[in-house]
């Protein structure tokens, strides 16, 4: 049988036994027209992904990502965002992994 992914919790043990919550990264990430305005902003600068340098399609043939993570303390401004290109092999898929890797 196929094992479960578990996700981290998200309260963190400090080193004297307290407990620390984790920051919520989606109360600072902007949604709806805006987003979307800045997905068209970003892309309409260079619609190639910023690794591997492929083509995107807008809208749907990459992802925003931030290049500094927001769970690391990134800003979710358009100057930290770059287009990657996005499926299970895609460059967003293997950067977020190696983000999640180091956490």
């Amino acid at each position: 049988m196929a094992r479960l992914n578990t996700l981290k919790p998200r309260i963190q043990p400090l080193k004297d036994g307290r407990l620390q919550s984790l920051p919520v990264v989606a109360d600072r990430r902007i949604t709806g027209r805006k987003l979307q305005d800045r997905r068209l902003k970003v892309w309409a600068k260079d619609p190639c992904c910023a690794v591997c340098r492929k083509l995107t399609e807008f809208p749907s043939g990459f992802e925003l990502d931030h290049k500094v993570p927001l769970f690391k303390g990134g800003e979710d401004i358009e100057d930290n965002c770059q287009v990657l290109c996005s499926g299970p092999d895609g460059c967003h898929a293997k950067k977020t992994a190696e983000d999640l890797r180091g956490w």
